[in-house]
């Protein structure tokens, strides 16, 4: 084998730190390698991350709609339950309105010997509950209110008078009631019959009255009855 031949069969490229190849064993990029690791934890990091964050919205959602659910249905109650209450207390006020109209027109009839009808008109104004008074007599309806109540006769001493005690019936008022002057200003044609009235309601509620009053006809009505004086400038008392 000639020199030249020789040459020819040698390797082209030769690694002088080990003697082999550099084609045969590529030496490895050790820095790319390993930042494409830690690219790809990151991803995976930042996947995990929104994984997170999205399962946190859709729990917030759900309790989002749970709650708007539980509040239109605790609206839904509280509205019915208001209108329950509403018609409750219209019941209610309808109620004590008609009763009051009986007491009152019942005790017109009996002191004046008339056809009275007494009514109320209720209405809320400036969200306020308000009443008005009807009054009528021979078909004519008349409306009662200041300054001009006194219609002659003491039909608001008689109105007043029965407003109180039918007040007075419908709250629960315990005990005596008293009354000052009452029916001062009706004639005194009518003043027995106020008299007959207060027995009347007396007897019915089982309720006891004490009476003040200058009126010998409301005096006689008394199972008990005193009479005060004064003399020298002392006050007598007595019994009727």
């Amino acid at each position: 084998m000639s020199l030249r031949d020789l040459l020819q069969q040698q390797p082209k490229t030769i690694n002088l730190a080990s003697g082999t190849s550099a084609a045969a064993c590529p030496v490895p990029n050790t820095y790319r390698v390993n930042k494409i690791k830690l690219d790809v934890q990151q991803a995976a990091k930042k996947i995990t991350t929104r994984q997170g964050e999205r399962d946190l919205l859709i729990r917030q959602q759900n309790d989002a709609i749970l709650r708007q659910v539980t509040a239109e249905r605790n609206l839904d109650l509280f509205d019915k339950i208001q209108i329950l209450l509403q018609k409750t207390s219209d019941f209610a006020r309808q109620q004590a309105k008609t009763r009051i109209e009986e007491i009152v027109t019942s005790a017109l009839t009996v002191v004046f010997c008339k056809d009275y009808r007494f009514r109320l008109s209720l209405d809320v104004r400036a969200n306020r509950p308000e009443v008005d008074y009807w009054l009528e007599s021979e078909d004519i309806i008349t409306q009662l209110k200041p300054p001009d109540f006194d219609r002659g006769g003491g039909v608001t001493d008689v109105v007043t008078l029965s407003l109180r005690l039918a007040i007075a019936e419908l709250a629960g008022v315990q005990g005596p009631i008293l009354l000052d002057e009452v029916g001062k200003h009706v004639s005194a044609e009518y003043a027995p019959n106020v008299a007959y009235f207060l027995k009347e309601y007396s007897q019915k509620f089982n309720r006891q009255i004490i009476l003040i009053t200058h009126n010998e006809a409301l005096a006689e009505i008394g199972e008990v009855s005193l009479a005060v004086s004064q003399a020298n400038g002392k006050s007598v008392v007595k019994t009727v």
